[in-house]
């Protein structure tokens, strides 16, 4: 059990759980922050946002597909310890993988495992699911820092989520990539809704130009629903907001909402 893996985390779940029994049982949100490029504000976005899930008593846990220096075990002052390719190769415990922070904040290394050839046997996705359904248990969010890739490809859990963050400075060519990402996965995977957060612009208004440009084209050409969530507020500007938090709340987490299915699926 998750309860097991140290006393912060242990009075986090259990403070979690107690809430679940009083509101009714759940699953966690899976979310996942992903970009067109990197350099554009993703890992610190979601650094800042998880932190102020857990600061409210929200169980979260990340999971860290970068392997850089600016990733968010270094954001966060930690070292790897396992990655999540060893859970897969059946090597550790979930209970080995993930690493405390502070109370209601984990992490969990995912590098090689996004690394890794786009393949995952039956047994392997099996490992995973179980791990995953295990998380779910012992936390509300799930957040993912996604590693960007030229090719606009996933990692099979970052594929798996049900719920995608797409991160786009306000640059010409950061939007250029958001809205390729966004239209990769609509046309490869069928993804229907993504939700958008917008960095370094100079004002609200900018921010807000940029989403609404990106929703009316995606909408035109993809078929696809964009939702906005909000920007990161720029340093010394005195718009905005540093995290997401409230956003991902008011926008995922609903009254009598049972949360996500997540299963990642055997492919070849």
């Amino acid at each position: 059990m998750l309860e097991s893996i140290s006393p912060a985390f242990a009075a986090g779940v259990d403070q979690a759980a107690g809430l679940r029994r009083l509101f009714g049982a759940h699953k966690a949100r899976a979310v996942a922050f992903v970009s067109g490029r990197e350099a554009c504000g993703r890992t610190a976005l979601l650094v800042r946002t998880a932190t102020a899930l857990a600061e409210a008593g929200q169980g979260v846990v990340i999971i860290d597909e970068n392997a850089g220096a600016n990733n968010v075990h270094a954001a966060l002052g930690i070292k790897v310890r396992h990655d999540l390719l060893a859970l897969v190769q059946g090597d550790v415990s979930i209970e080995q993988l993930v690493q405390p922070v502070a109370p209601f904040l984990s992490v969990i290394s995912a590098a090689r495992f996004a690394a890794a050839p786009l393949r995952t046997n039956t047994v392997a996705a099996e490992r995973l699911n179980a791990a995953l359904r295990q998380l779910q248990d012992g936390c509300t969010f799930i957040l993912v820092d996604c590693v960007a890739r030229h090719d606009s490809h996933l990692s099979p859990l970052a594929l798996a989520m049900p719920h995608l963050v797409v991160v786009v400075a306000a640059q010409g060519a950061a939007i250029t990539r958001g809205y390729a990402l966004i239209k990769h996965l609509s046309q490869a995977y069928g993804r229907e809704r993504f939700h958008v957060a917008v960095t370094k612009a100079r004002t609200e208004q900018e921010a807000q130009v940029i989403f609404h440009n990106m929703r009316n084209t995606a909408h035109a050409h993809l078929n696809v629903a964009l939702n906005y969530l909000g920007c990161k507020r720029v340093e010394g500007g005195g718009f905005g907001s540093d995290h997401l938090a409230s956003a991902l709340q008011s926008h995922l987490v609903s009254v009598g909402d049972h949360g996500d299915e997540l299963e990642l699926r055997p492919c070849s």
